[in-house]
């Protein structure tokens, strides 16, 4: 077979087949129903209709899409924050980063949500064309101002970047070509519009879309071309869960292959259910052409007195093995999620007031990996400003969730304060972040308002009387 500019190269086809199950729980029970033998196996002699039948009642319980919902809501419970030294001209432009109206943060969490199912996800920093000016001179920063021009972001999941080149270039691995699949709506007719798909190809201050061919089938052609003032390809990798340069695999595998087991067990549980609540009539010594007619104001009559009429119904005992299946897996699977959140070996053992949690949980090294991600993607917006490069600042993205929930060691950081081995202010600060103290209480404010108040007056009563003569 020919490639061509639209062949995926093989760690892409290896990468979406990683992601291939991840992705058809994201589309929950339909998707999964779509999906038919693939993940819930045909048996043997099973018809077509009553596997279609098995099929149609089977129901997705998703643990897989809460878990990465949650896992996201625990990084983004507080939104990524612009670092002072950011730019002022890309502050202004987080309030819309994507130009389709997403804030930065809004844009981080999609990014995030994407690329937690897969490894791995990918921030393309692309810019308006260039601007021209009358006089023929070569623009200058003020002319691009004037103009609208700018740098903006695109997420780009797994599925869509077919193809890289890289090579070591001064001792570090770099990018020196990737081929990006995408889906232009363009117009047909006065009236109408259509879809058309389009290879992006990036190299070092250079980039092409090709376009099949309308006049030679499945041939694909170069549709335009250009440069760019960055000597980088502006692809920033967010590393979820990295594999190797520019590849990555799903970190909730387990809990996926553990949700498929769910589904599939789940569909026997309801289909033996079924059968159970159908009861099937049995009848012995009845002559093959007797005509009998069951209901509830109808009589039975047969001329063999050994004959025999009764209903035979499931024993159950095997649902309740499937209730204790189905639970059972459940807990696995909330075991798979949360192993996220543990932390890895080496707490150390002042764990009870300094959490070391946030450093060491796999989730936090993810959401370090969405920081370097972004910082590396505002680098890359600040090359295109001409300010240099890596200059588009720093970025905060929440880490600190290894404590939520945890009430119970409050009274122990209460008397390490009492025993002066805690300050004030570590203490307050240590509250909030247990939740015992509210997003909104200001620390400072509160150290403040300690110090200003009026002091506590202990001992007894003044004397007022005390050395005066009547």
């Amino acid at each position: 077979m020919t490639k061509t500019v639209a062949t995926p190269s093989a760690d892409h086809d290896k990468a979406v087949q990683r992601a291939k199950l991840p992705r058809t729980l994201m589309g929950n029970t339909a998707a999964m129903r779509r999906a038919g033998e693939e993940y819930l196996p045909k048996e043997a002699s099973e018809t077509a209709i009553a596997y279609n039948n098995r099929l149609k009642r089977a129901t997705l319980f998703n643990a897989f899409r809460k878990t990465v919902s949650d896992l996201v809501g625990r990084v983004f419970s507080k939104p990524p924050q612009l670092g002072a030294d950011v730019p002022t001209d890309m502050v202004a432009f987080a309030e819309n980063v994507d130009l389709t109206g997403r804030h930065f943060d809004v844009f981080a969490r999609d990014g995030f949500f994407d690329s937690l199912q897969t490894g791995i996800g990918y921030i393309l920093v692309d810019a308006h064309r260039a601007v021209s000016r009358t006089d023929g001179l070569p623009p200058t920063l003020a002319d691009y101002k004037r103009a609208g021009w700018r740098p903006y972001l695109i997420y780009i999941p797994l599925e869509r970047l077919i193809g890289w080149k890289s090579q070591e270039i001064g001792g570090v691995e770099t990018l020196t070509q990737v081929r990006i699949k995408e889906s232009v709506t363009v117009a047909d007719g006065d009236y109408d519009e259509k879809e058309v798909e389009q290879i992006r190809v990036l190299s070092p201050g250079r980039w092409e879309t090709w376009r099949k061919s309308e006049t030679k089938g499945e041939e694909w052609v170069l549709y335009e071309e250009g440069t760019t003032s960055l000597t980088r390809i502006p692809l920033a990798p967010i590393y979820i869960n990295r594999t190797g340069f520019m590849t990555g695999e799903p970190p909730l595998q387990d809990l996926a292959d553990q949700n498929v087991a769910h589904w599939q067990s789940q569909s026997d549980q309801r289909n033996i259910l079924h059968v159970a609540r159908v009861p099937i009539l049995f009848g012995t010594g009845i002559a093959e052409d007797s005509v009998l007619e069951i209901g509830a104001s109808s009589m039975v009559r047969n001329s063999n007195p050994a004959a025999t009429l009764q209903y035979v119904e499931h024993s159950g005992s095997a649902i309740g093995a499937g209730n204790v299946d189905l639970k059972n897996i459940e807990y696995q699977m909330q075991v798979a999620g949360l192993q996220l959140l543990i932390p890895n070996p080496g707490q150390t053992a002042t764990g009870e007031i300094r959490d070391d949690a946030k450093e060491l949980s796999s989730l936090a090294q993810m959401a370090a990996a969405l920081k370097d991600a972004l910082e590396q993607a505002f680098g890359f917006m600040a090359e295109f400003q001409g300010l240099g490069l890596d200059a588009g600042g720093s970025i905060l993205v929440n880490n600190d969730f290894g404590v939520t929930g945890r009430m119970g060691d409050v009274q122990y950081l209460t008397q390490a304060v009492l025993a002066g081995k805690l300050d004030d202010q570590t203490y307050l600060e240590e509250l909030k972040r247990r939740g015992a103290l509210g997003d909104s209480v200001d620390v400072d404010v509160v150290l403040h308002r300690i110090d200003t108040a009026s002091p506590q007056l202990d001992g007894p009563p003044m004397d007022l009387h005390a050395g005066h003569s009547h």
